[in-house]
């Protein structure tokens, strides 16, 4: 039974991410309060009111575009965990996000072999993510599948 629980909640998992691949941007309802992006990904926001102000915490980690006057576009651009706030007029919160950005996203997976792990990237064909060593610079893809 716990073999068939995993294998369910692998299937909605990959579903989510072949969604996800296909659409490029997945919108994000005033319910959410977690906001999960993929360094590089970009997502939908729309709120229920004119925007007046965006407040971004860490502009390293997300950054924001205005699409209209009720839709952002919120775009990761490295690991990290940052506060999204979007005012209305009189400074009303139109709403309040935890902006969560990881290295491969939610289109990406990790294989394990024994205690070593490897990064996979995603869309049509999955891409070893090879991690820098610390203090070197950006992650490079290298070309392929195992």
């Amino acid at each position: 039974m716990r073999r068939l629980s995993l294998a369910i909640a692998t299937v909605l998992t990959l579903s989510g991410a072949v969604a996800h691949a296909q659409t490029g941007a997945l919108p994000v309802t005033a319910a959410s309060v977690e906001l999960p992006l993929g360094q590089g990904e970009t997502s939908y926001v729309t709120v229920g009111g004119a925007v007046r102000d965006v407040v971004v915490a860490d502009p390293a980690v997300a950054d924001i575009s205005v699409i209209n006057e009720r839709t952002l576009l919120v775009m990761g651009k490295r690991p990290g965990v940052t506060a999204l706030m979007i005012f209305g007029a009189g400074g009303r919160t139109l709403a309040a996000r935890q902006v969560v950005v990881s290295e491969t996203g939610d289109s990406g997976v990790t294989i394990y072999r024994g205690v070593n792990g490897a990064g996979y990237a995603c869309a049509s064909r999955c891409t070893r993510v090879v991690a820098a060593a610390p203090g070197a610079a950006a992650p490079a893809a290298a070309a392929g599948t195992p």
